[in-house]
């Protein structure tokens, strides 16, 4: 068989390749569909069934008749008849007191099925599934099983099952395997067609690229030395049909092209390797533009900076960036210059890139072929900044204050009012009341550094908030707060999973800030309830309100949305930055929602136990 096809020409061993190759395919590809088939065959109709024994079960568990034959039975038909299938009911001890296949005198001699796998199955897992030959009825049934309770405690229920003949499976996939031989066939046919006019013009382009080959191979062959009879005349035409009828023969020439160009790919793809690997391994964005202000290469991290989807090679650089900076910073590169400024996207939330401009020089002195463009995300850097230089002014602004009510009135009573008696209380209270403020600042400064830094101990455990209630309206109404002010609504099985302290503390913040911002006689309401398998808790009050401005940054440290008010109340401006941190470490939400008709909603939602 070998030499035989050995001797065929280029074009016969082309065409027969060609036409086995499409009918291994076609043959693969055949078995593959049929076997994809039965099985979808054997899904579907394993979910209709299910479907059936799901509504068999409901029917049974809202009529809950006597599980007795004379009872079941009449039921079992029916709905076998309803449903083209098998349907048997099995008591929970295992015994057929319904069988639609069956009379009743067949189910007083049909033995025990409580061990059948598809029934043990259903009572350990909620669903039965089996497939293998009936006993009774000597054929091939593919079984699906689900368990049923009564509808008193008396009645301990059993499974409903429900068959149906794998034949018919058998019959749908030979019904398809007809079509995917006719489709087969007539793909044979259109391959046979297609490889005999492929074949002829491979087959001349095979002769064109040896004939090739030999006169490049020639001065190869001369330039080493190579010794053998060269052709020319009548012998260089007699060479080229030689060519033509024996590949193998001239296939030195092919070979050292190959080997050659070979060499050379593989040196180009390990540098193409090492440039993307180089590129991709960049958190920076690296863009290269030519000339004309067309970007050529781009890295993953520069398709994120930008959020530009799609390719970059090509497109214009103002159709990537759409900002004439990007394009101001390519001009001053390709005039030779290296540039860098700072751009902010016009995104949500806004970026800050530094983008640093370089040009690539050219083979020539001082020519310049294009920019590399380095892109750099200083959004976090600049925020760290800005939130650093806040927090320097604002710890500073909240210090200044009470350290001058210490310092004028202590200056005060060391000038001669510590001798009166009820001067030096006047002047000494609000000593003891800066004191008190510095205090309390400086311990939600320390509360804030050590979740900052991970220190905050979170033991997380089943709360109930009902404890966690009663102790924060304890708690505020030793503050000053009215007790009878704070109305508590949360249901008796709330339950939540979360630290206790930290929820208490979580809760006394925002309790004493609804009072401290809401009318004097005004109610809060610390509510909870259960969604899904959450718990959204929230504080309710009555107070002026929240801009929607300012919603999405109360929770910021030191962020006051009436900075003369809060000041005069004496707040640190840290509360709600200690409820936000400490809610999350519990692994749960916090926000703020407008109250309708007057007031806030302040809620935080956790996971429910």
């Amino acid at each position: 068989m070998g030499s035989t096809f050995s001797r065929l020409s280029v074009r016969a061993k082309v065409f027969f390749v060609t036409v086995m190759v499409v009918v291994a395919v076609d043959l693969a590809a055949g078995l593959f569909l049929e076997r994809q088939l039965r099985g979808s065959v054997e899904t579907r109709i394993e979910n209709e069934l299910l479907r059936h024994a799901h509504s068999g079960r409901d029917l049974l568990e809202i009529m809950t008749p006597e599980l007795e034959p004379s009872t079941i039975d009449p039921l079992a038909d029916r709905l076998g008849k309803s449903t083209a299938s098998r349907v048997t009911i099995i008591r929970a001890d295992g015994w057929v007191v319904g069988d639609s296949e069956r009379d009743l005198k067949q189910l007083e001699v049909l033995e025990n099925h409580g061990d059948r796998p598809e029934v043990a199955q259903a009572w350990r897992e909620g669903q039965g599934r089996a497939k293998r030959d009936s006993e009774t009825l000597e054929t091939e049934l593919l079984y699906v099983a689900v368990p049923f309770h009564g509808r008193v405690k008396t009645q301990r229920g059993g499974t409903i099952r429900v068959a149906m003949r794998t034949q018919e499976v058998a019959d749908a996939v030979a019904s398809l395997r007809i079509v995917l031989i006719v489709a087969g066939l007539l793909a044979v046919v259109f391959a046979i067609s297609v490889a005999a006019f492929i074949s002829g013009r491979l087959a001349e382009q095979l002769r064109m690229v040896v004939e090739a080959a030999r006169a490049v191979s020639r001065p190869a062959r001369r330039n080493a030395g190579a010794q053998g009879p060269e052709t020319s005349g009548e012998g260089a035409e007699a060479g080229a049909t030689s060519t033509f009828t024996d590949l193998n023969t001239q296939g030195g020439s092919i070979a050292r092209l190959t080997a050659e160009l070979q060499h050379t790919v593989h040196a180009l793809a390990v540098e193409r390797d090492r440039f993307q690997i180089v590129l991709k391994s960049m958190d920076e964005g690296v863009l290269a533009i030519d000339v004309e202000h067309r970007v050529t290469a781009a890295n993953p991290a520069a398709h994120r900076m930008l959020a530009v989807s799609g390719e970059l090679a090509g497109r214009d650089l103002m159709e990537v960036t759409r900002m004439p900076e990007f394009r101001q910073i390519a001009i001053q590169a390709l005039a030779g210059e290296v540039t860098s400024t700072e751009i902010t996207l016009d995104s949500q939330p806004p970026r800050i890139l530094l983008v640093r401009a370089r040009p690539q020089m050219g083979r020539s002195e001082g020519q310049v072929d294009g920019v590399v463009v380095v892109l750099h995300d200083v959004t976090e850097v600049r925020k760290l900044e800005t939130v650093r230089q806040d927090f320097v002014a604002n710890v500073s602004h909240e210090l200044r204050t009470p350290v001058s009510i210490i310092q004028a009135h202590t200056e005060t009573l060391l000038d001669g009012a510590v001798d009166d008696v009820v001067q030096a209380r006047r002047f000494l209270e609000p000593i003891g009341r800066s004191a008190e403020r510095l205090g309390q600042l400086i311990a939600d400064l320390l509360d804030i550094s050590r979740i900052d830094r991970g220190k905050y101990e979170i033991d997380l455990c089943e709360i109930d908030l009902a404890d966690v209630f009663s102790f924060v309206k304890e708690s505020v109404s030793k503050t000053g707060a009215v007790a009878p002010q704070l109305i508590l609504k949360s249901e008796t099985t709330c339950r939540v999973l979360a630290d206790r302290g930290a929820l208490e503390q979580v809760l006394i913040n925002l309790v004493e800030n609804a009072f401290k911002y809401g009318p004097g006689e005004g109610q809060v309401e610390l509510v909870a309830c259960e969604q899904g398998d959450r718990v959204r808790i929230e504080v309710r009050d009555e107070g002026p309100g929240i801009a929607e401005e300012h919603r999405a940054r109360v929770f910021e440290r030191f962020y006051r949305v009436d900075p003369g008010r809060s000041r005069h109340m004496g707040g640190t401006g840290l509360g709600l930055a200690i409820v936000k941190n400490l809610t999350e470490a519990m692994g749960g939400e916090v926000g703020v929602e407008l109250r309708q008709p007057r007031g806030s909603i302040f809620w935080l939602s956790l996971p429910a136990c």
